[in-house]
């Protein structure tokens, strides 16, 4: 915080002020590619000029496993069929 206490500084003064955002119909691959290149770990997801979800790269990370998972377990089951 630059040599401020956080009992005398406002939010606006160390907030971001150009928030970057995605809408629902980007990809994963989009949203872990532009937190990677901006080094955020937090996307609000707009619909309509509001926000309707908060994503965390906790989130992305998750949801990228899963679907290597399921992707892993359909080719295990391929070869040994």
């Amino acid at each position: 915080m630059l040599g401020r206490t956080s009992a005398g500084t406002k939010v606006r003064d160390i907030m971001t002020g150009k928030v970057i955002f995605v809408h629902p119909e980007q990809s994963i691959d989009e949203c872990m590619a532009l937190m990677t290149d901006r080094r955020i770990r937090h996307l609000p997801v707009m619909e309509n000029d509001r926000i309707i979800g908060l994503l965390s790269i906790g989130d992305l990370v998750h949801a990228t496993i899963a679907e290597q998972q399921f992707e892993i377990e359909q080719l295990v089951k391929y070869i040994r069929t």
